[in-house]
């Protein structure tokens, strides 16, 4: 199996995953845009099995969202790194920590019904209102 690396922006956090992902794409719900700063967040959906901290876990500051959900951040730079979905027990990495390319592309928008109004989806991939 193939496995991927990935840091924060300071580089003190490491993480290696499985380049095998059970779903890969953006999200568009109001969550991952203000945790993103942007109008989506890209990622994707890894079991826990598949994905380990390599360095920096004291470093990782996470933020408990909702009984779902913990968001995971590098507590030195304040980079997004990933979200444990604690009811699944996987993890959502965020693609943009990822020093080597996935072999998956994202393929889907989901929550498309609270995207940010200003944003235009205008690629011709999957599009859902929620979750499929």
């Amino acid at each position: 199996m193939k496995y991927l690396t990935g840091s924060c922006l300071c580089g003190n956090v490491k993480i290696r995953v499985a380049d095998q992902f059970h779903f890969v794409g953006y999200c568009h719900c109001s969550e991952c845009r203000k945790w993103s700063g942007s109008a989506f967040a890209a990622g994707g959906l890894v079991g826990a099995e598949n994905f380990e901290i390599v360095s920096g876990e004291e470093l990782v500051s996470c933020y408990h969202n909702s009984e779902e959900t913990d968001l995971c951040f590098c507590g030195t730079c304040g980079a997004s790194l990933f979200s444990k979905k604690l009811k699944l027990g996987s993890y959502i990495v965020r693609l943009g920590i990822l020093d080597d390319a996935p072999t998956q592309r994202p393929n889907v928008h989901i929550f498309t019904a609270s995207k940010a109004p200003w944003f235009e989806l205008t690629d011709q991939l999957a599009k859902f209102e929620q979750l499929p």
